[in-house]
């Protein structure tokens, strides 16, 4: 969906409210899809060349667990604050001075913001480093390669880092 800016040059602000459905947005991520509908509330009021983004979505996202590979869904409820930069008024050399609350930004081509580019960049920034089926997922056995969290395995798990075998030996044989 593409967001008209030249309003912006009748009106001191813009809300706007978008619902994507699921499979609508362009989603290129393999490990992931996104599971429910995508609510998307933002709010753009212009400022000199830029325009300032304040918004907020919901939705959805399924994806494997980083430890045992189930399937896991996550809830993403974010609210972010961009700023809004047209690529004519930039050229390669320009310098920008950042204040700290300044450094997130997007950028728009022809009085156009690409609304979907932006929805999926916000979810996937919205998404843990880590993402778990529970806090404490004990993943999966190296040895038998089931999932712990549904059965213990009897395996030794006595495997040993080859860079710390010359320690094990000295310990064998101090005793």
């Amino acid at each position: 969906m593409l967001i008209d800016l030249t309003e912006l040059q009748k009106k001191d602000e813009i809300q706007l409210a978008h619902l994507y459905p699921i499979n609508t947005l362009d989603w290129q991520d393999d490990e992931s899809k996104i599971v429910s509908d995508c609510s998307v509330n933002l709010t753009l009021r212009r400022r000199g060349r830029e325009i300032d983004l304040k918004g907020q979505l919901e939705t959805d996202v399924e994806t494997f667990c980083d430890r045992c590979l189930v399937e896991v869904k996550i809830p993403v409820h974010t609210t972010f604050n961009l700023i809004c930069l047209s690529t004519v008024n930039l050229s390669k050399t320009d310098e920008l001075i950042l204040e700290k609350n300044e450094l997130d930004f997007h950028f728009y081509e022809n009085n156009q913001l690409n609304l979907d580019d932006l929805v999926c960049e916000q979810i996937q920034l919205a998404l843990p480093m880590s993402k778990l089926c529970q806090e404490n997922c004990q993943g999966l056995c190296s040895e038998c390669k089931q999932n712990r969290n549904l059965n213990a395995c009897n395996c030794s798990n006595k495997s040993v880092d080859l860079r710390w075998q010359a320690l094990t030996d000295l310990k064998k044989k101090l005793q």
